[in-house]
């Protein structure tokens, strides 16, 4: 398989191109590619305005203010679900790299980090020997899955930069395991694996070390079948050191993650004995074993919501990658001889089987208790983005079988296509079979207009006549639709193959040239993956330039908003917090924008906050057991809601164009003491107690620990917070005997640290998730602040890191020049 492979009897205008300028103009073609896409943001003045960058934005405002006001990291968000860790939300790189440059080029975002992404894909295929204009074909196919621009359009900046880095990762193994000189690479895979972790996005990184993982095995046994063990066991052992030279590029937010994953829901629950999330939420977004074909057919269920239909609760879009892929994929299968081939085919089919979770439950569920770190991630689906990068490579094996195969010397027969032809028009035709035979419904549909019908006339919604009026509409204005999208779909994968299929005539015929034949398949790949790509950009994030996300947080100020934010912390040196029920609770981050609030946004919330106000705990408001008083304990003093809300003890204050601002009337201080304690023997137990009615939390204070801790009514005791930014806080205390305090403050063992009168003490895990300190007799100024070991060390071993990549790039500089100076190659 060789770069310049042609007939030497026919020689076309771009391979007798010297290979520079075929380069030359290959990435000028990938270059381009991107405004092509994103022509409204590179030259159309325009900027998405991304959900989850918003969302992001509103959660990490605690950490910028901070941020701006003393000039360092807080590493503690004080104003989502009550206060936790900034590791996941936003926690500023301390040690400079290659991304800070990137940084310079954030304006024309999406387009610098799909250069980032093409070139990187384009680089690895050349590595791996594959023509110029195979190389251009399968970047192409792997940039322009119709992933990309969906996750583009959401804002998940972080996953999207961390697949832009994945083929610069491949690429820095393929060329340390397989060239002779082995700084180049080593140093490319040190550098690409910083960048990838700094990303920030593990669970990409961790599906492309499956790859690795994968790629090792097989050279392992090439070289055990070779002989070659002794000189591959040295490649191994600089392949682990660089491996921990990469890793430790962003060891400032690995060694802070992985603490923080112990106390987070990615680490269990110890309500429910886990290790890692709960198999049904991390099965959601399960894969449809049938819904598979989208990544040739995009719309065959729906394409995105609300027109989707498959098993997924909802979905912005299909892993389309293009229907040149089918043929080129079974073209590898059925022809190509590359034993390397199937490794990234095994690598990419086993993804799409992870994607399924539970729809392959058997499997799954082994991977999930066995396989280490897989029940560290949800969302299965996210699995196919790895597929579409291994089968993209497959399809260049199955193209560049097509360029060998018709520049070969003897004439090329068609026979040798009919199979992988033949096979993909049966695909066709059998999923025009199975598409007569849809329904093209989804499990409830009927059940949940029937509900919307009902409410707007205020009938039951089992009421006859509503059933058979929203199965009317399903089945006469729904099905239908997505019926007409999926024939539709496979109606043009179909003609996309026909005018593929007289293209690869032409070219072995030779009325076209190979050049040109191969430019003309890119080109049927990029127009029609842009025109579906096309399809799931939605046109409302595309909004004007400089609309940056605290604009559009501010357009989205109610009267309420300015009502508390002016007297959250009035009278008061903290502010107390929100219970913002009047929104999304706790999957929307924009009151935290505001003021604190015991809702926001995020993905890995500290177990002990999701046991408590998730699936039916005291705080769930939808849970029989909802617990009120945890307001007041969480020194909640306002809560929006609309007129009339049900709680006692709550009281209106302020009545907005859009709801109504209700103040606790009972909410607690920061922090008090406590007359009484119950000691608890386990979390269970400690959490029980949160039931309604269980215990006066204003009096008593439910402590997990075997210390022996006393407390009791003290009278003349007092409690005065001096001062509170988050990551700390002070108080001066007095007391005529010893007591216990309770802060109203999120419970982390790994990092808060206490000091009373300049002395350690211990912190204790209160009322469940709070903490609670033993205070002695006496007049005492304390001290908490956040600190965690683990940031200073990663810190520390990020910059062992970067000075190591430097030793080896001085390294190979040197060896260059000495090589260049003694004339050597």
């Amino acid at each position: 398989m060789g770069q310049q492979k042609t007939s030497p009897t026919n020689p076309d205008f771009f391979f007798s191109q010297p290979k520079s300028r075929q380069h030359v103009i290959a990435l000028l073609i990938l270059f381009l590619v991107p405004f092509l896409l994103f022509t409204a943001t590179t030259i159309g003045g325009k900027e998405f305005q991304r959900h989850d960058i918003t969302q992001w934005r509103a959660g990490a405002e605690s950490v910028i203010e901070y941020r701006e006001t003393y000039d360092k990291e807080p590493l503690w968000v004080n104003n989502m679900f009550g206060g936790m860790p900034s590791f996941v939300v936003s926690t500023k790189k301390q040690v400079p790299h290659l991304d800070n440059l990137a940084s310079l080029f954030q304006n024309i975002y999406p387009a610098f980090q799909y250069w980032v992404l093409l070139s990187g894909m384009y680089f690895l295929l050349i590595l791996m020997d594959f023509r110029t204009l195979s190389a251009v074909f399968g970047s192409l196919m792997y940039g322009l899955t119709a992933y990309f621009p969906i996750i583009i359009s959401a804002g998940h900046t972080s996953k999207f930069v961390a697949l832009a880095f994945a083929p610069w990762v491949i690429a820095g193994y393929w060329l340390f395991t397989r060239k002779e000189k082995k700084l180049p690479g080593l140093l490319l895979f040190c550098v690409a694996l910083a960048l990838e972790i700094r990303a920030g996005h593990p669970q990409i990184t961790y599906y492309f070390f499956y790859l690795i993982g994968f790629l090792w095995i097989f050279d392992s046994w090439k070289a055990y079948s070779e002989n070659h063990i002794k000189s591959w066991a040295k490649v191994t052992g600089l392949l682990a050191i660089g491996t921990i030279i990469g890793l430790l590029g962003h060891a400032q937010s690995l060694l802070t993650l992985q603490e923080y994953a112990a106390y987070s829901i990615r680490g269990g629950s110890a309500l429910q004995g886990s290790t890692g999330l709960d198999a049904g939420y991390a099965f959601a977004w399960s894969q449809g074993i049938m819904e598979t074909w989208t990544f040739f057919v995009p719309d065959l269920f729906g394409g995105a919501s609300p027109e989707y239909w498959g098993n997924k609760s909802f979905t912005s879009g299909p892993h389309y990658i293009g229907a040149l892929a089918l043929p080129l994929i079974l073209i590898a299968l059925f022809r190509q001889k590359s034993k390397i081939m199937y490794v990234f085919f095994g690598a990419g089919t086993l993804g799409i089987i992870f994607a399924w979770g539970e729809n392959f439950a058997f499997f799954n569920q082994f991977a999930f208790d066995y396989i280490p770190y897989f029940a560290k991630f949800r969302v299965p689906e996210t699995w196919l983005a790895f597929t579409a990068f291994c089968y993209s490579v497959v399809a260049v094996y199955g193209l560049e079988w097509l360029a060998d195969f018709i520049t070969q010397k003897k004439k090329p027969e068609l026979k040798s296509l009919y199979i992988p032809f033949g096979l993909s028009g049966a695909v066709i035709l059998l999923l025009f079979i199975q598409v007569n035979s849809m329904d093209f419904t989804r499990s409830g549909e009927v059940e949940n207009i029937a509900r919307q019908i009902a409410q707007q006339n205020q009938v039951s919604p089992q009421n006859p006549q509503v059933v058979e009026r929203a199965r009317s509409y399903v089945n006469s204005e729904m099905a239908p639709e997505r019926e007409d999208k999926a024939k539709g779909d496979l109606l043009r994968l179909a003609l996309i193959l026909v005018l593929a299929s007289g293209l690869i005539y032409l070219m072995f015929t030779k009325r076209v040239a190979l050049g040109w034949g191969m430019i003309g398949l890119a080109l049927i790949a990029l127009f029609e993956m842009l025109n579906v790509d096309n399809r799931y950009i939605p046109e409302n994030v595309i909004v004007a330039a400089n609309v940056d996300p605290e604009q559009t947080l501010e357009s989205q100020r109610r009267d309420i908003d300015t009502y508390i934010q002016e007297n959250i912390a009035e009278n008061s040196s903290y502010p107390y917090r929100v219970f913002p029920l009047l929104d999304n609770l706790y999957s929307n981050a924009t009151p935290s924008y505001f003021y604190p609030s015991l809702g926001g946004y995020t993905g890995a919330k500290l177990s002990i906050v999701q046991d408590v106000m998730y699936g039916g705990g005291p705080l769930d408001v939808q849970s029989p057991k909802f617990n009120p008083e945890l307001l007041s304990l969480l020194n909640v003093k306002y809560l929006t809601y609309q007129e009339g809300l049900p709680l006692r003890g709550f009281e209106p204050v302020f009545r907005g164009d859009r709801g109504v601002v209700y103040e606790n009337q009972n909410v607690l201080p920061k922090a008090f003491f406590v007359d009484s304690m119950i000691i608890a023997d386990d979390p269970k137990e400690a959490f029980a107690y949160l039931n309604p009615g269980e215990v006066d939390f204003s009096q008593t204070a439910i402590v997990e620990t075997q210390d022996q801790i006393t407390t009791a009514a003290d009278t003349a005791s007092s409690v005065e917070v001096t001062n509170y930014t988050g990551p700390e806080i002070s108080l001066s205390l007095s007391r005529s005997e010893p007591g216990f305090l309770v802060l109203s403050e999120i419970f982390y063992p790994a990092g808060w640290k206490a000091e009373l009168n300049g002395e350690e003490i211990p912190i204790y895990k209160t009322n469940y998730l709070l903490r609670g300190i033993q205070i002695p007799a006496g007049e005492h100024e304390l001290e908490l602040r956040f600190d965690p070991q683990s940031f200073r060390v990663g810190v520390a071993l990020t910059w062992f890191s970067l000075i190591a990549q430097l030793l080896i790039a001085g390294l190979w500089g040197f060896t260059w020049l000495k090589n260049r100076k003694s004339g050597g190659s």
